[in-house]
């Protein structure tokens, strides 16, 4: 289900928005075509009245619900772009200690090892984000730059190369982080039964029930 969602976020935003309207769309429709006229006849009398509050409590348990949804998801996404400036900013660091060494084969040493970490999260460990969880354990190329930041006994060196591991494990951590099915079930359900409660409120004006579902679905 994840990879599902993943690919299908992954789209242009244009073509999410298009895609999210079309699907609540259908919804409506089928709301008012065929839900509606059974709950309340085709001339909406059948229900007799329906209270308004009904739809405010619905629409306020929706939106509480979608705005903590949302809340969790932009907290996560600052969380992981956070990581990312933070390791890459260590990496620089790493880099620009490098320069200050005294022994220069030394210096070349961690900087390949630094591009070959940095070419290794390029190609393999960011693109496979998007399937299984990968593991918090260090990396070959990780563990073999904390080794050269010790060898070097540059202090500065060796905090920024345990940065960049504390960054990653945040990266991943809350980047492989996933909600629960169960939270959005818990929407798509009552996004559904505020659509009916709206239709069923309009049940005696088909045009006004009309222009309030589109209002609401959009």
């Amino acid at each position: 289900m994840y990879p599902v969602v993943d690919t299908f976020l992954s789209l242009p935003t244009a073509l999410i928005v298009i895609i999210a309207v079309a699907l609540w769309s259908c919804i409506a429709v089928f709301v008012n075509v065929v839900i509606v006229p059974i709950l309340c006849g085709r001339d909406g009398k059948k229900l007799g009245k329906f209270e308004a509050e009904v739809t405010s409590q619905i629409a306020l348990a929706f939106g509480l619900l979608i705005s903590f949804n949302a809340v969790w998801i932009w907290d996560r996404s600052d969380r992981v772009h956070a990581a990312v400036i933070a390791e890459a900013s260590a990496l620089t660091t790493v880099l620009d200690d490098s320069e200050n060494l005294n022994d220069p084969a030394q210096a070349k040493e961690i900087r390949d090892t630094v591009a070959v970490y940095a070419r290794s999260l390029i190609e393999k460990e960011w693109p496979t984000m998007r399937g299984k969880p990968l593991p918090l354990t260090r990396p070959a190329e990780m563990i073999k730059l904390r080794v050269l930041a010790k060898k070097s006994g540059d202090p500065n060196m060796i905090d920024a190369v345990n940065a960049a591991e504390k960054s990653r494990e945040v990266r991943i951590r809350d980047g492989m982080a996933y909600m629960s099915p169960s939270r959005w079930g818990v929407v798509f359900a009552l996004a559904v039964l505020l659509l009916i409660s709206i239709g069923a409120l309009h049940g005696e004006s088909p045009r006004g029930r009309k222009l309030a579902l589109a209002l609401v679905t959009l």
